[in-house]
């Protein structure tokens, strides 16, 4: 996976042109592709109010887009009106070459989508000493790495936790998510989501999930085990091939709880690579579910590829303001409509409060998730009973009538 926007090397920071040195590995020039949007004026007037919403949905998708095609030493740097490849891979001709394919590769997934046809990038190719690299650039990146928090935990210092995932048709707390815990905080680990060191979080949780199944299958106790894994993770053949022999050495027997989510699957993520992914994965675990963006434009297409479930990351900010929250019960339901004639369950997660679990419930919404309702647990439970009407307001106590 290729480090993106906000790597630092030390835990203080080095200053910009030491940090650009490293990465240049000794060269007195640096390789730079600007990736800009073409006609941004045009582009904003064109979708009027619904810019900023599609702003962010066409920054994912670039992002996600390009970073699937450089290499684990270039650097992408994410700017207001495009992005910044540093190439640590390829100099001169080469450079330029891979710029103009990834450009135009890029142009041609844009004019294939219905709602990004009008979304047009283009590449210039730049070599330059380190020096003009940070006159030219300097506030650039400095601005993008401050507004971005840093991870600078390694995975040796997490704990693992649990959190419950509620199930609303059968009014239990049936499955439980491992979950990282910072050991000093003994809160859920935020963990960097443009980490290059996702597979070495991914495969301690699985490591980990399977031992401790074992321990709780020992006794008489049972329930759904998952593990969230990034889809970045999976979608490079090393991190792949690295996690799929971490599964390769489960317990058969335990296969049928098993849950494995491929997670932060950002809006128009290619299908035919998700599909690709749970083909690998379906011969270990019995549920493979996707984790999606509640904006996710097609649920259909990731519908048709089958799998036991798909989830929504609701965040906070979405379900406090008014203007959003009529939106997410809106697509949530929408979805819940789509995935039943596809015999697929719908889960929702992040701080939901009673009366949105409720609502989610009431919607058709199988799998809900609300640390808030449910906190983790610091080792794995057996499943227990939790019915839909704990949910159900507090009724209050009839008033007591004294004869006179």
């Amino acid at each position: 996976m290729s480090r993106i926007d906000t790597e630092n090397e030390t835990p203080g920071g080095l200053n910009l042109a030491e940090r650009i040195r490293r990465l240049a590995n000794g060269r007195t020039t640096l390789d730079v592709a600007q990736f800009q949007f073409v006609g941004i004026a045009q582009i904003r007037e064109r979708y009027g109010a619904r810019w900023n919403e599609k702003r962010e949905r066409v920054a994912q998708v670039a992002r996600h887009f390009i970073s699937r095609r450089i290499a684990p030493e270039d650097v992408l740097v994410a700017g207001a009106d495009g992005f910044l490849l540093v190439f640590g891979s390829f100099t001169g001709v080469l450079a330029d070459l891979a710029a103009q394919r990834i450009s135009k590769d890029l142009n041609a997934f844009f004019l294939g989508e219905p709602d990004l046809d009008a979304i047009k990038i283009e590449a210039q190719h730049h070599s330059m000493s380190v020096e003009e690299f940070v006159q030219a650039f300097g506030a650039m990146i400095s601005a993008t790495r401050d507004s971005i928090p840093q991870t600078t935990r390694a995975p040796g210092d997490v704990i693992m936790g649990w959190t419950p995932v509620w199930d609303a048709r059968r009014g239990a707390l049936a499955t439980h998510f491992i979950t990282p815990v910072d050991a000093a905080t003994k809160r859920p680990l935020d963990w960097d989501n443009q980490s290059h060191r996702h597979v070495e979080m991914d495969e301690r949780k699985l490591n980990a999930s399977e031992a401790a199944m074992r321990e709780l299958f020992a006794g008489e106790g049972r329930s759904l085990v998952g593990v969230a894994v990034h889809v970045s993770s999976l979608n490079n053949q090393q991190g792949l091939a690295r996690l799929v022999q971490a599964m390769a050495r489960f317990d058969r027997k335990m296969a049928h709880y098993r849950v494995l989510r491929v997670s932060c699957v950002e809006p128009g993520y290619p299908r035919i690579y998700l599909e690709d992914i749970l083909r690998s994965i379906r011969p270990h675990v019995a549920r493979a579910a996707i984790g999606l963006n509640w904006m996710e434009p097609d649920i259909g297409t990731v519908l048709r590829l089958q799998p036991a479930a798909i989830g929504f990351a609701i965040p906070k900010r979405a379900l406090e303001q008014p203007s959003t929250q009529g939106e997410v019960f809106a697509r949530v339901s929408a979805a819940v409509e789509q995935a039943k004639s596809h015999g697929v369950m719908v889960g929702v997660e992040g701080d939901i409060p009673v009366e949105q679990a409720r609502r989610f419930a009431e919607d058709g919404v199988t799998y809900i998730c609300s640390p808030r309702i449910w906190p983790m647990r610091a080792s794995l439970p057996p499943a227990e009973a939790w019915p839909m009407s704990r949910l159900e307001p507090a009724r209050p106590e009839p008033a007591c009538v004294t004869a006179k």
